[in-house]
């Protein structure tokens, strides 16, 4: 099972080519390695803003839901999700901020979040990079959500809350940047292995989408009965979004 997750495929090639391109650009200087981690860590946003969209096509083509207490959609239900998912971000964001504020030349107070996010949004090699992690989370909305047709399986609000698995992923590989550059003092350290660690969770994320093997192996291993199939596949599959 972990060699069909790990080894490249033409599926998950996206993946691979955006790990390898940011080794590329470590490689030969183009970027300073913490830049690099601040740019998986602006991924949240660009995670959010996708999930804008997920709900406005769940909203327009998926199941409605039977509870009359969550009949929320559409417009309104987007605004909930920004103003909810903005508070976490912002909260992710003054977090990250403080722990890397006395290691950064230019960066302020944590809760100085509109300068902040204007340095590193300036610094050198961040669009270039940006660029290449928007294509990565584009290419895989439309391959694990778009393209079959996933958005006509859920109610909104049983989507509502899925990005936030990934946000708290996101929370961990900043704290676990944070831990490498201060165990190595070195950023270039710290920025290839919070590759190689996003790499490896993506994977793992990737290969159990929708109708892929992986997903098929492993719910049947954790299931206990056939029952319980059913739903650990649900389960499972729901936690690619």
């Amino acid at each position: 099972m972990w060699n069909a997750i790990l080894m490249p495929t033409k599926s998950n090639a996206i993946l691979w080519a955006n790990a390898l391109f940011l080794f590329v650009f470590l490689a030969f200087n183009l970027a300073d390695p913490l830049t690099v981690v601040f740019a998986y860590f602006l991924e949240t946003i660009i995670i959010g803003v996708i999930h804008l969209f997920k709900l406005w096509l769940v909203g327009k083509y998926g199941k409605k839901s039977t509870d009359p207490k969550k009949q929320l959609t559409g417009i309104p239900l987007m605004i909930f999700f920004c103003f909810h998912y903005g508070m976490f971000v912002a909260i992710q964001s003054v977090f990250a901020f403080s722990l890397f504020e006395s290691s950064i030349p230019g960066l302020e107070d944590g809760f100085h979040l509109i300068h902040n996010y204007t340095f590193i949004l300036g610094s050198a090699g961040m669009p270039i990079i940006l660029a290449s992690i928007i294509v990565n989370n584009l290419t895989y909305f439309y391959t694990n959500f778009w393209r079959n047709e996933k958005y006509r399986e859920y109610t909104p609000d049983g989507i509502l809350m899925k990005p936030y698995v990934r946000i708290f992923i996101q929370q961990f590989v900043v704290i676990l940047a944070f831990f490498f550059y201060m165990l190595f003092n070195s950023g270039m350290i710290a920025a290839v292995l919070l590759i190689l660690f996003r790499l490896f969770v993506d994977l793992i994320m990737f290969s159990i989408k929708k109708d892929s093997a992986t997903l098929e192996i492993l719910s049947k291993k954790l299931a206990k009965t056939p029952e319980q199939y059913p739903e650990i596949k649900k389960q499972l599959q729901e936690y690619s979004e």
